[in-house]
């Protein structure tokens, strides 16, 4: 669905379908800073696909289900643990 939604309208901010843990993290791991500004939801399913694996090279079409199956299940994890360490 979220694919979808991001070749329909890819200027659509990504908080409308990621929780405020989940972009922030997305965010922190994909360009190793901490930034305020909600990401696009294009530029959120580009970097979960990184996570799964996507490499994102100029001549690459767009990400596959794969990619975005195994980019999920690592920002489920990575979430998890931003929420843990939080609680310490």
């Amino acid at each position: 669905m979220i694919t979808m939604i991001a070749r329909t309208n890819p200027t659509l901010p990504c908080s409308q379908f990621l929780s405020e843990e989940e972009w922030t993290v997305l965010a922190i791991k994909s360009s190793r800073t901490r930034t305020a500004t909600v990401p696009t939801i294009d530029e959120a399913l580009v970097w979960i696909a990184k996570l799964g694996g996507y490499l994102a090279r100029k001549s690459d079409g767009p990400p596959g289900t794969l990619a975005l199956w195994r980019g999920w299940k690592r920002l489920t994890d990575l979430t998890e643990g931003w929420c843990l360490a939080n609680q310490l």
